[in-house]
């Protein structure tokens, strides 16, 4: 568990009413990451939903030719593991801290089940992942512009 004003810190639970609020904490730990981590592969269940507290994580992806390439760069306040949140829950590419991460991380049936319970926290949540794809999508055009 930790403490609702630790959520308040970030963006992606803006409007979220203070008993959410304390729901998603109960169902929240802190964790510490070294560097070199592979924490996720593309394909994996996305058990936790993750926000960065403080540290880096590249998000990778693995072309056909068997090359990795390093798409995203994930710094304090990001969120990580999105897809805990959308079907089919499962992870779309590689997560790899690059520095110590202090993490939060969020047991996603639990919070999907509070989603269900109060629509608007799920709307807020979705709305955030939302923007947050918009932003990242455009990163990757750009990366891909800049490749070609």
């Amino acid at each position: 568990m930790i403490s609702p004003e630790m959520l308040r810190r970030y963006p992606y639970f803006a409007g979220v009413s203070d008993e959410s609020l304390k729901e998603i904490a109960m169902i929240a730990e802190e964790k510490r990451v070294p560097a070199g981590t592979r924490m996720f592969g593309e394909g994996d269940p996305a058990g936790v939903l993750y926000i960065i507290g403080k540290g880096e994580v590249n998000i990778d992806y693995l072309l056909g030719d068997g090359q990795v390439r390093t798409v995203d760069t994930l710094v304090d306040g990001d969120l990580l593991v999105w897809s805990a949140l959308i079907e089919p829950y499962k992870t779309t590419a590689i997560g790899t801290t690059t520095k110590d991460c202090d993490l939060v991380c969020i047991d996603a049936g639990h919070l999907r089940a509070l989603c269900e319970k109060d629509p608007l926290l799920g709307y807020r949540l979705t709305s955030q992942v939302a923007k947050l794809l918009a932003n990242r999508l455009e990163g990757a055009r750009v990366q891909l512009a800049a490749v070609g």
